[in-house]
């Protein structure tokens, strides 16, 4: 259904300006100034990704629908060590476009980075979803995932693999 790879650097740009815009929109839902919100989502991208899309444990990903070779979306996530220092891979942004929603892309990306994870020694994948995204509520708990805290105005929730 899907082909996941890595980004190029023109499609990382764009990636980079979408990614800092939606997070300082999410502050903001979440009554920070907007001023504020921008300043945070840019400083905190940056100190997570110093070598762009060459940074060390970082995917940068475009999901492809398979049998076209469109474009659907994009997924980023990192291998990290939990509290227990096992490994696990955190889902840190995450996209299928508006109209290829509700087709099997986003369970579909879900999976192939869950399998990729598992394939290198990865444990757990684990993420944090605002409390307004309901859609991704819903899309996380209906691929397996399960609330493991509430912070701030969010959860983590995670997935045991393989």
């Amino acid at each position: 259904m899907i082909n996941m790879r890595r980004m190029t650097e023109d499609e990382y740009v764009v990636f980079r300006g979408n990614s800092i815009a939606d997070y300082a929109g999410d502050l903001m839902k979440e009554g920070r100034p907007e001023e504020q919100a921008r300043e945070e989502a840019q400083e905190e991208f940056e100190s997570m990704l110093p070598r762009g899309r060459e940074t060390e444990d970082q995917f940068l990903m475009m999901i492809d629908d398979a049998e076209s070779g469109k474009n659907v979306g994009w997924i980023w996530y990192m291998y990290e060590l939990n509290e227990e220092g096992s490994k696990q891979v955190f889902l840190n942004d995450f996209l299928i476009e508006e109209a290829e929603r509700r087709k099997g892309y986003a369970a579909a990306a879900l999976a192939e980075m869950e399998r990729r994870a598992a394939a290198d020694g990865c444990r757990e994948s684990v993420l944090y979803v605002w409390e307004h995204n309901q859609p991704g509520i819903s899309l996380y708990l209906k691929c397996g995932y399960t609330v493991c805290s509430r912070q701030d105005d969010g959860q983590y929730t995670k997935k045991t693999l393989g």
